[in-house]
């Protein structure tokens, strides 16, 4: 057997035991809570078998967390695309007014932008909302640019 076929057969196992070990921990913690209102206590203690059940379920995070199978480059690329990207749907979104309006649009006409959206109040174009490893502003770029990577860039500050 491989080295990588007996890390999956381990895995499975650990997860197996983690299933089982959640089963009981839930289970101890119903318990001693039906117990702490039968007593009409004002804390719920848990039994030692309960903090060695959470100590075990952590371990187990742990060992599984290190021996995650690594993902191929391939696959990750097919996974992560520049139209399914979260960061590029939120820097597209920065441009918003607090109604949901992009800078330009219609807002209604109970808005404070008096029917069209002034964007974001608080980021306006050309100002300067970070800096890069090597010290390249990212600033908020025009409405019509927001789409391009490179607006979102300043040069390099002198040094």
């Amino acid at each position: 057997m491989t080295e990588s076929a007996t890390i999956t057969d381990l895995r499975r196992e650990l997860e197996k035991a983690w299933l089982a070990l959640d089963a009981t921990q839930r289970h101890l913690t119903a318990h001693a809570e039906m117990n702490a209102a039968l007593h009409c206590a004002e804390q719920v203690f848990h039994s030692p078998l309960h903090a060695k059940v959470t100590a075990a379920l952590q371990g187990i995070d742990h060992a599984l967390n290190r021996t995650k199978p690594a993902v191929p480059l391939n696959e990750l690329s097919q996974q992560h695309s520049e139209a399914h990207c979260l960061w590029r749907t939120l820097l597209a979104d920065l441009d918003r007014c607090q109604h949901g309006r992009h800078h330009g649009d219609a807002c209604g006409p109970a808005d404070d932008c008096n029917g069209t959206s002034a964007g974001n109040p608080h980021l306006r174009p050309g100002m300067v909302i970070g800096y890069g490893l090597r010290r390249d502003a990212i600033v908020m770029p025009d409405p019509d640019r927001k789409h391009d990577v490179n607006a979102w860039r300043l040069p390099d500050a002198p040094a």
